[in-house]
């Protein structure tokens, strides 16, 4: 019974004891527990000492010892149970410590212990190397600020080459133009950086630039985007809102980064093709600007851009440098703004604007109308090889080599000036100019390197509608057998001609005397369709801002004169010449009756359009010969070369078509010498003076005569031919002063001569002549130069002895004249 009660409080008390033990993990916190004098030497195996993860003592062998004492420990344990609660809570319990070997030291590097202690040296590592790569980062920028601001360095750094070529087309939209630029472009970043010399440092200074090279290579490009650009006039005292051109926006530009070496000098330069497209809000301020500019010679816009945003690195970059410069934040720059200005460069205007172009083949032909198809209109086309304007400058350094173009079929009106009417018929609104033909320019290119480019440039003349009904023409005689053909002789020149002809008649009859006319070429901003055979029917016309941007310009060209007597008829002659002594109502000397028969001449650029010339009448003015027609010495020289060279620049000039006329030279009011102060003096003036020695009469109608065209088709052996016959009935003759000698000498001739001689005499002198074209109208032309010669035998004598007689009167009275 007492064994039983004590047992369990021994058990209690060494569980205690060891469980004290055992939960300690530390040897600085484990208790210290001594024995007590009635342990056994089996209870001291029993100690146990843990620390850390496990105990240090290996418990092997204790277990097997505790195992095989079990039971007398037990029993040791029931009978003192007493004794040892007493020395559990006295005594103190030795624990001995082994010390370990070199076996278990090894043991104690473990790969967590090692992985710590190399985090711990990379950390420090990297912390010396930021350090270090702060302090260099901080010199190179402390050195690169002497350098220059990056728009410097943007300016050293960006190489530019061209353009090479220039094309301009009609924007998607319709409002603006397209303009495209062919160029070459990169970025040196080592003279952007102005590291031009970092070779030839030290080995810091190299490395910097072998990393920069690194870099570069990595990067490879950088892409800008350029949000919308507004050009404003920014001369003093103009001030407006509205913009003279806006770029909406441009598409994203890829430039090649370079950093040469003395290896490799050469920067990378790609070429591009930059669009650009151009609006403009306000076409009048722009040409307010342009006409202001050019008078000055100056410049100042201010250029507004609202972003820049520029990122370095190419998409596809690949590895950590490509990862890394895909996650950079682009470089946004707002709100940019600049005022340039400076002088316009020398425009390379020719000295003479003849030499632009040669004209390779013109031609004139009837054709459908292109507005109204029903109808028919005269046209023409013509081809030029206009020389490139630019290429003395490029030759002079002034410009660089560039191709340029312009792809828009150009459309323009030429206009007149219109000769004043009468006294009595004017009003204060009459037209001073009027539309002569509708001209439209094909689209034209000068490769790189051309001297010279194809100009295709057609047209037809606007209509002047006053086409005399008739009958139609009947078939033409199989033989010129002109008897038959008589027609009355009008009394007085037909009703006034339209305007357009009158400014026709004018411009023929001036050119061909030689002296100059006045051209006006403006913009047409309603052209018509092309016609049928246009070499480029399909070209567009310019978008619709131009017809406002040089609206109420005007080109004033300066069409000279010709120097040589065009021959309007070829063997001109007069058929059934009668003379006969003058009387009656007339004051004329003498009268004449007969037909003046001539060829047509048409020029070989016209010559299509004879089938459709009817002639209405003729009015001469010539001088009669006895014999052959003298001929002209030749003239010296027109005018003296300073004068030439100043005519030459007056040739071309753009004027204001709402300027009055008399600011460029001519005017619309006062008699023909105020309307001709831009031709000069007529170098062939008629009646000529002198009057040649052998001329003894002019001949000068009162009235027209009617004229009747003859069209002869081609055959086998003759090609088709057109002829005028005009019928004259006692054309009064004058005799000229002081010529009865030679009047007196060519009667002479023609009576004593016998019946079957005869007696050649000419003619020379001017002529108008109405005639209708098919397709255009009729059209009065003056002062035509005629030159023919004739036989006139005693048959076309009419009253022989009369004639004598006042013959021998007239040589009495011619002697008296030449007497005094």
């Amino acid at each position: 019974m007492s064994n039983g009660n004590a047992d369990p409080p021994a058990v209690k008390g060494k569980a205690r004891a060891s469980d004290a033990f055992d939960r300690s993990n530390d040897l600085e916190t484990a208790p210290l527990l001594a024995s007590t004098p009635s342990s056994s030497p089996a209870a001291a195996h029993q100690s146990r000492l843990r620390h850390g993860r496990g105990p240090l003592v290996n418990d092997d062998s204790d277990d097997e010892r505790d195992r095989s004492t079990a039971n007398g420990t037990a029993n040791h344990l029931g009978g003192n149970h007493d004794d040892d609660d007493d020395d559990d809570d006295d005594g103190m319990r030795l624990v001995s410590i082994r010390r370990p070997s070199s076996s278990s030291h090894a043991r104690g590097w473990t790969v967590g212990s090692v992985l710590c202690l190399l985090s711990s040296i990379l950390f420090v590592t990297l912390l010396v190397v930021l350090a270090v790569l702060h302090l260099w980062v901080g010199r190179l920028l402390s050195e690169q600020t002497r350098h220059g601001d990056p728009q410097q360095m943007a300016e050293r750094g960006l190489l530019w080459a061209g353009p090479s070529a220039v094309r301009v087309r009609a924007n998607e939209a319709g409002a603006g133009i397209l303009v495209e630029l062919d160029a070459v472009a990169g970025i040196d970043v080592r003279r952007a950086l102005d590291w031009e010399r970092k070779d030839d440092g030290g080995w810091i200074r190299r490395a910097e630039g072998r990393m920069a090279r690194w870099g570069v290579r990595k990067a490879r490009s950088v892409s800008v985007n350029v949000g919308e650009v507004a050009i404003y006039d920014a001369r003093d005292g103009f001030d407006s809102d509205q913009p003279l051109v806006v770029v909406p926006s441009l598409e994203t530009l890829t430039l090649p980064l370079s950093y040469p070496t003395k290896a490799n000098p050469v920067p990378d330069m790609h070429p591009f093709t930059l669009h650009v497209p151009l609006d403009f809000p306000s076409p009048a301020d722009l040409a307010r600007f342009g006409q202001a500019v050019w008078d000055a010679k100056t410049y100042a816009v201010r250029a507004e851009i609202r972003e820049v945003v520029a990122h370095v690195g190419a998409p596809h970059t690949r590895g950590v440098a490509g990862w890394f410069l895909r996650r950079m934040k682009a470089t946004r720059v707002t709100g940019l703004a600049r005022v340039v200005g400076g002088e316009i460069p020398d425009m390379p205007i020719p000295d003479d604007p003849d030499k632009l172009a040669n004209v390779t083949s013109i031609s004139v032909f009837e054709t459908a109308s292109p507005a109204h198809p029903n109808t028919t209109v005269i046209a023409f086309a013509a081809s030029a090889l206009v020389a490139n304007p630019l290429l003395d400058a490029i030759h002079d350094g002034r410009l660089p080599a560039i191709a340029f173009g312009m792809p828009f079929r150009v459309p323009v009106s030429i206009h007149l000036p219109l000769p004043p009417l009468p006294q009595g018929q004017r009003s204060p609104h009459d037209p001073h100019e009027i539309a002569l033909a509708k001209v439209a320019m094909a689209p034209i290119s000068f490769p790189l390197g051309s001297e010279s480019a194809q100009l295709d440039v057609s047209g037809h003349l606007v209509p002047a509608g006053n086409l005399t009904p008739s009958a139609p023409t009947p078939p033409p005689p199989t033989s010129l057998d002109l008897s038959s053909s008589s027609r009355r002789q009008t009394t007085r020149k037909a009703e006034p001609q339209p305007p357009l002809s009158r400014a026709l008649s004018r411009f023929v009859a001036r050119y061909l005397a030689g002296r100059d006319n006045d051209v006006f070429v403006r913009y047409d901003a309603h052209p018509e369709p092309p016609l049928s055979d246009d070499p480029s029917p399909d070209a567009p016309f310019p978008p619709a801002f131009v017809a406002d941007l040089v609206r109420g310009k005007e080109l004033h060209v300066r069409v000279p004169g010709t120097n040589e007597t065009p021959e309007l008829f070829r063997d001109l002659r007069m058929e059934d010449m009668r003379i006969k002594l003058g009387g009656g109502d007339t004051d004329a000397d003498l009268l004449a009756s007969g037909k003046v028969v001539g060829e047509v001449v048409m020029p070989d650029i016209a010559a299509k359009l004879a089938a459709g010339l009817d002639a209405q009448w003729i009015w001469p003015d010539v001088l009669v010969y006895d014999g052959d027609l003298p001929r002209r010495a030749q003239q010296a020289a027109l005018v003296d070369a300073p004068s030439s060279s100043l005519a030459k620049r007056a040739q071309l000039a753009f004027v204001d078509s709402s300027a009055p006329s008399s600011a460029f030279g001519v005017s619309h009011s006062g008699d023909d010498d105020e309307l001709d102060a831009l031709g000069g003096s007529d170098p062939a003036d008629y009646p000529p003076s002198p009057v040649p020695a052998n001329a003894f009469a002019r001949m000068r109608p009162s009235s027209a005569m009617a004229a009747e065209t003859i069209h002869t088709p081609a055959n086998a052996t003759h090609n088709a031919t057109t002829f005028v016959v005009a019928t004259f009935v006692d054309a009064p003759l004058y005799l000229l002063p002081g010529r009865g000698d030679v009047l007196r000498r060519f009667v002479a001739k023609i009576i004593f001569g016998g019946s079957g001689n005869k007696v050649k005499a000419s003619m020379a002198g001017i002529t108008s002549v109405r005639i209708a074209l098919s397709g255009f109208g009729e059209v009065e032309l003056e002062e035509i130069p005629i030159e023919a010669s004739f036989m006139v035998g005693r048959g076309g004598i009419e009253n022989p002895p009369a004639l004598a007689a006042r013959f021998l009167g007239l040589t009495s009275s011619s002697s008296s004249d030449d007497d005094a």
